[in-house]
């Protein structure tokens, strides 16, 4: 059995992502593989379990947190999350640290991996051991979905519209003033969710056509049944916020701060950034053999 224990020192570093971004390099590899995450205080660890069990790239991942780490076939590889003091014994460690902070490695780790470093374009590389992997600040990897918008106002739910519940929106865009550039304007942000007064039907249809994940209305008001009913045939969320556009936006600022890692588009991105800098070769390796 081969343990991978995937740390950080503080919750929200980044480690659900780099976790299963590795767990998911093992199985296409050929490799069994089960995503494990440890009971941790102050953490997301019932989320997180939650979501790993739905990876069908990991089947047999618990749906709870575990108080400890499970027997397991030969074969098979545990991918652990956990803080540092539930790190299991003779684990390959992957520490995850945040921004330009990570302060020193653990002593025992293999690799070090830093997300969201400000001042870095892409990934870097640093030689040596541990591994150190840089991650520069990522808009895939930030974004937000929208029951975690909704946390920061003070809303209702018009209509919860028929995306999947791990949709995440890169940009928080709001509507223009000019409704003749309506709908080009909103067709350059690839994932988004928009933000209107209650009163602009002309940007609502124009932000629905550009297909948006979400659209919040603001000033507390109903809006036209004509953007209810485009809203409904689209499946796109509908929500009204009961301050106006300015205050609304300034809540929401505060969206990016902590978002979770979930969903498919997070999980591609994680794995294409740490793809070619040597960590998943790295644990790929075998291990060497004993006298």
């Amino acid at each position: 059995m081969t343990i991978i224990a995937v740390t950080a020192a503080q919750p929200g570093a980044g480690k659900t992502g780099v976790a299963a971004a590795i767990a998911r390099a093992l199985a296409y590899s050929g490799r069994p593989t089960r995503l494990v995450r440890l009971e941790e205080p102050g953490s997301r660890a019932a989320e997180d379990a939650r979501w790993y069990s739905g990876l069908e790239f990991a089947p047999g991942s618990p749906a709870e947190p575990l108080s400890s780490v499970p027997g397991t076939a030969a074969d098979e590889v545990l991918v652990v999350e956990c803080g540092t003091a539930a790190v299991p014994a003779g684990a390959v460690v992957v520490a995850v640290a945040r921004g330009a902070g990570a302060g020193a490695p653990p002593a025992h780790a293999a690799a070090v991996v830093q997300l969201a470093v400000p001042g870095v374009r892409g990934v870097q590389v640093k030689s040596g051991a541990p591994l150190h992997i840089q991650v520069g600040e990522d808009r895939t990897l930030a974004g937000f979905a929208l029951d975690e918008a909704l946390r920061w106002l003070h809303a209702e739910v018009l209509l919860p519209g028929d995306l999947p519940e791990d949709t995440t929106s890169d940009h928080l865009v709001i509507a223009p003033i000019g409704s003749d550039a309506g709908q080009p304007y909103f067709r350059r942000f690839p994932s988004m969710t928009v933000v209107a007064r209650f009163d602009r039907t002309d940007m609502h249809l124009a932000a629905l056509r550009a297909s948006p994940n979400a659209l919040i209305l603001t000033g507390g008001r109903q809006p036209s049944g004509y953007t209810i009913d485009a809203a409904s045939a689209s499946g796109v969320p509908l929500v009204l916020s009961r301050t106006d556009t300015e205050n609304t936006v300034i809540a929401l600022e505060r969206v990016f701060e902590g978002t979770r890692f979930r969903g498919e588009r997070k999980l591609e991105r994680m794995s294409e950034l740490l793809a070619g800098t040597g960590l998943f070769e790295a644990l790929l390796q075998p291990a060497p053999a004993t006298a």
